[in-house]
């Protein structure tokens, strides 16, 4: 018997070619993207996780305010670790970047060369490959720090700089204006006693433990009167950056993929119920003559399963593709400072997308075929129609025209349905890339309006008095953990008169005002109490939130400095910032950074660049299967109402009045099903979105203005009027004859 139905499968392709096309088109094009995403993630973090390990990335790295002597150096080598110094000095360039320059490392955190050799001599040196992209400089060409000429000799990469942020609390990576050199001793040393540099050496260590001690310990060991910063490498955000991010880009892929094969699948089982529907005497002439209802729905669940098998297949093989996986990767490498790796096939992977899109599609389909094939015989030949509460349904005394439409949606309810499912998904998909972009706009102009300092300059060491023309603070570095990122927050203590914060921070020790972007991240309010966590001394604190004040440029939390010294053990009046609003008279000797306005603001449009050939992927593919699967819903609306049409066009009805009878219905329930799907949808996406960007130092201003709101519904009516000829035109090839097809 199945050898006679399979026949059927080719014929019924052949009738519905284009419908399919349609499908398996869709179909391709999500496994294509789910794949591509996924297998991309899994090459970053596999291979990023693999080269670090290979060039012995560092268990962690500590600050002290004056280089170790060589006993304390010896004792701490004597525990069993390995220890390298990481002293570096910062240079400002002619264009305004930032180059971060490191003697030539032989232990830990090893250099990675893309092309070329490591420095040889004092005129050589190594850029890190993303700043040479920014700056199209390669092997041969010459760079100029601090009147000196080098010669670029290789380009690569360091295990501990994959997001090379030029302070740990930034939250985007500048490749334009920060960089990082290495240069062999002899010219490092040269560079030193040039004395030109933007602050003065910093000394950093960075060490590999060997399973002797733990971190703890090691700290422990390391005279607390030096010791400015200890750093775990699981807590930097430098490291392991790529693969951080590209982890919940696989989880959201795989989601994702899964829940487009559903909508996808359950589009096709319309198909086949009104496939059913068509040949509802014949399945019961076959039941009379002994086929049993498992032999049909097997056979009705080939068609769907073979083409989502083989739509799976095209998208996996294009998702592996030099056009799939590499194009994905292509941002990352654009923005992460990390080593190319060989694709990567995980054989989880192979099998999710060979097997769980037809497997979807067989579960979807067989609980909606077999419950329309559990009629009996007798019914099915005789075409018997379920009276349903629809059928009945009082609707009072409208007139002929608004009772037919509301029967006409009713009868269509589950084709109705799929539309506004349809349309729930692709506004999922829309409002994460629109979400995408709102978030990037607000945090550019938010920064630039908040960020009312031209200068910031952290200290080591400071003078008693406050350098003229500026105003000081205390910044201290705090942590805090959501989502399982541990993110650094910065607490700030600031004067009653700052003219640089809108701030009113009440006295007392427990008080904060938050900054906008931290109370978004963490999603407080005013009355709440905030943990932050000191690493360095290894306990935490709690604040109780007097106030919320705008400020989008990082996590913040404001204190009044007075209060916040004798929190911290320090003397009233200590200050370790300054503010301005221009450049003061500092000796580099005193500083560990200064950072302008103009950095800042830099940092707060990266985003903006790097992510605007996603958000215009994600709305694009949002609009793509949206105007599919309304017109393979409508369409199918039409086929179903074939009989009736044709009817109508014998009574002498013109096309006009059929497409108001039969058509204008869909505009309702499109339109309302925008109004529930636009909010539902942002709603949804809201509520996941901060796990997306948990691994992000910055705030998260999600407000879309009504206008936008009205925009996408207002797309959303002009997406079905450009459709809506497509089917008019289907109903003007619905003839008369049609009503003798069905003549009993």
């Amino acid at each position: 018997m199945q050898r006679i139905l399979r026949k059927r499968i080719f014929r019924d392709l052949k009738e519905n070619f284009l419908r399919y096309l349609a499908l398996g088109i869709l179909i391709i094009l999500g496994m294509y993207i789910v794949i591509s995403l996924v297998a991309a993630a899994e090459t970053i973090i596999k291979g990023t996780q693999k080269s670090a390990e290979a060039h012995k990335i560092e268990d962690g790295q500590f600050c002290v305010v004056e280089p170790l002597s060589d006993k304390e150096e010896t004792a701490l080598k004597e525990t069993g670790i390995t220890l390298e110094k990481m002293f570096y000095l910062d240079f400002l360039q002619e264009d305004g970047s930032t180059v971060r320059v490191y003697k030539n490392r032989e232990k830990v955190n090893l250099l990675v060369l893309d092309e070329g050799h490591l420095a040889e001599n004092a005129k050589e040196l190594v850029l890190e490959k993303r700043y040479a992209e920014e700056h199209k400089l390669k092997p041969g060409d010459s760079i100029m720090i601090s009147g000196t000429d080098f010669e670029v000799v290789g380009v690569g990469s360091v295990p501990d700089y994959e997001a090379p942020l030029k302070k740990f609390s930034d939250s985007a990576v500048d490749s334009g204006s920060f960089g990082i050199v290495f240069v062999e001793e002899g010219a490092y040393e040269n560079l030193k006693a040039g004395n030109e540099g933007k602050q003065s050496e910093s000394y950093y260590y960075s060490y590999l433990l060997n399973d002797k001690i733990t971190d703890d310990e090691l700290k422990d060991l390391i005279d607390t009167n030096i010791l400015a910063m200890f750093l775990k490498s699981g807590d930097n955000p430098r490291i392991g950056a790529a693969g951080d991010d590209q982890i919940i880009t696989k989880l959201c892929g795989l989601i994702a993929g899964v829940i487009v094969m559903i909508l996808f699948t359950y589009v096709i089982s319309v198909f086949v119920i009104h496939g059913i529907e068509k040949e509802c005497s014949v399945i019961g002439t076959l039941y009379a003559l002994g086929v049993r209802r498992r032999d049909l729905i097997c056979h009705y669940l080939m068609l769907p399963v073979l083409m989502t098998s083989f739509g799976a297949v095209i998208g996996t093989m294009l998702g592996f593709s030099e056009y799939g996986v590499s194009m994905q990767m292509r941002e990352c490498y654009q923005y992460f400072s990390i080593p190319v790796s060989d694709i990567i096939k995980p054989a989880y992977l192979l099998v999710y997308s060979i097997v769980m899109p037809p497997v979807v599609a067989a579960l979807v389909n067989y609980f909606v075929i077999r419950k329309h094939l559990s009629r009996t015989a007798l019914s099915m030949i005789r075409n018997e129609q379920k009276q349903s509460f629809r059928d009945s349904m009082n609707l009072g005394n409208l007139g002929f025209v608004k009772r037919f439409q509301i029967r006409q949606m009713l009868r269509e309810v589950r084709t109705g349905f799929t539309v506004v499912f349809g349309m729930f998904i692709c506004l999922l998909i829309l409002m994460l890339g629109i979400n995408c972009a709102v978030l990037l706009i607000h945090l550019s102009d938010e920064t630039k309006q908040d960020t009312r300092f031209e200068y910031m300059y952290t200290y080591k060491y400071n003078d008693k008095e406050v350098p003229k023309g500026g105003t000081e603070a205390f910044a201290y570095s705090m942590k805090r953990e959501m989502y399982g990122y541990n993110l650094e927050v910065t607490l700030l203590g600031i004067t009653e008169d700052t003219p640089y914060f809108d701030v009113k921070a009440e006295k007392g020790e427990n008080k904060v005002v938050l900054a906008s972007a931290t109370a978004q991240k963490y999603q407080l309010e005013v009355g709440d109490e905030i943990i932050l966590t000191d690493e360095e001394k290894d306990c935490d604190y709690t604040f109780r939130i007097t106030d919320i004040t705008q400020y989008a440029s990082g996590l913040y939390v404001f204190m009044d400095i007075d209060s916040m010294c004798s929190l911290l053990g320090k003397d009233k009046g200590y200050y370790n910032v300054v503010f301005s609003d221009n450049e003061l008279d500092i000796s580099p000797e005193q500083l560990y950074a200064i950072t302008t306005r103009d950095e800042i603001i830099r940092a707060s449009d990266i985003f903006v660049d790097k992510m605007q050939a996603m958000v215009i992927m994600l709305c694009t593919a949002a609009v793509f299967i949206f105007c599919v699967v309304m017109y393979l819903m409508m369409k199918v609306m039409i086929d179903r109402s074939a009989f009736g049409i044709s009817l109508m066009k014998i009574f002498g009805y013109r096309t006009k009045e059929i497409r108001k009878l039969y058509l204008n219905g869909n505009l309702f329930i499109v339109a309302a099903g925008a109004l529930v799907s636009i909010p539902l949808a942002k709603l949804t996406i809201d509520a996941i979105y901060p796990l997306l960007i948990s691994n992000v130092a910055c705030g998260m201003n999600l407000t879309f203005s009504l206008w936008l709101y009205v925009g996408i519904f207002v797309a959303v009516v002009l997406l079905y009027f450009i459709i809506n000829p497509m089917i008019i035109h289907r109903v003007k090839n619905i003839v008369p004859a049609e009503v003798l097809k069905n003549r009993e």
